[in-house]
This record gives C-alpha cells, structure tokens and sequence, in this order.
C-alpha cells in the first residue's frame, strides 16, 4: 500500500495489530452484538492481515487501517446473517402458508425435487457452485465477491448467469 520499504521507520501492521486487537475486538462486538462472532472475525482479520506484507509510515495510519478494515469485516458479516436470516424465514413462511391435503404425496414429490435440485447443482462446475453460493446463499455482492475470489465483477456476472441458465434449462427437463 506504501512504498516506503525501504525507510527503516515504516510500522509493521501484525505489531500494530497486536497493539490494537482489544480494541479491534470491541468494534467488531459493538457491531455484532456477539462474543463468539467477534472473536471468529478478529482472528479471521489476524489471518487476513498476516498474509499482507503492508507497512505504514505511522502507527495511526496502520491503527486507521486495521479500525476500517475490522468494521468492514463485521457489517460483511452481519449482513450475511441478515441474509441467511431472511433466506431460513422465508421457508418457514412458505411451509407454514402451506396446506397439504396428502402428506405423503407431497413429501414424497419435495424429496424428489430436493434431488433433481442437488443433481443439477451437483452438475455445474465447482467455481460456478461457489460462486451461486456466495451470491445466493451468503448475500455477498458481486464486487465482494470478484475481490473475495481474485476475478474481476463482469467474470461473477457471467458466472453466475450461465448458472442460473444451466438450472432452468436443466429444470425443466
């Protein structure tokens, strides 16, 4: 991020890290509202930052760094869980609204449309999985994703088109 590589005075962001995790903690579980979510995302941040090599010309640019990079993780999370939230009781209303005149019947034909579901799934190629996945299931954008997998937006785009597409038309069959 900065070139000063070279300038011994430069402050190593694992050293500031170390200096800032209980405070780093603290935001994330102000945003969490939860102590084992904010501790899952501090060491998933820990892992993040140790694979950066960056150095920062002061320990408040690191500190700013570090702050920012923590609320983005935590609000990347709460709103995956808002998601899968919205996804669970979206469910629970359809099967609630729900009237089956013949139980069996019926609980036999959704075994077998979670099967044709799974194999048509099962049938796409693991990068278009993952990233359906990631759209559909977790909630992530698809700039968060293109920057999660190293691919550019217009690749996850056309992923996950081509997905979508190989489903219906599979679907239907």
């Amino acid at each position: 991020m900065y070139s000063a590589a070279n300038n011994i005075n430069t402050i190593s962001l694992i050293d500031v890290f170390f200096e800032s995790r209980v405070v780093l903690f603290n935001i994330i579980l102000n945003q969490t509202k939860s102590t084992q979510t904010a501790q899952d995302i501090t060491q998933e941040l820990y892992l993040k930052i140790k694979s950066l090599s960056n150095r920062f010309p002061t320990n408040d640019d690191a500190r700013n760094y570090l702050i920012r990079v923590a609320i983005n993780a935590a609000k990347d999370h709460t709103r995956s869980e808002i998601r899968r939230q919205q996804l669970l009781q979206g469910s629970l209303e359809l099967f609630e609204n729900y009237q089956s005149k013949n139980p069996i019947e019926d609980d036999f034909i959704l075994k077998e449309e979670v099967k044709t579901i799974t194999s048509i799934l099962n049938q796409l190629p693991e990068r278009y999985r993952e990233i359906l996945y990631l759209s559909r299931i977790e909630g992530y954008t698809h700039i968060e994703i293109a920057k999660k997998l190293n691919i550019s937006k217009s690749s996850v785009e056309k992923y996950i088109m081509k997905a979508l597409l190989f489903c219906r038309n599979n679907i239907n069959d």
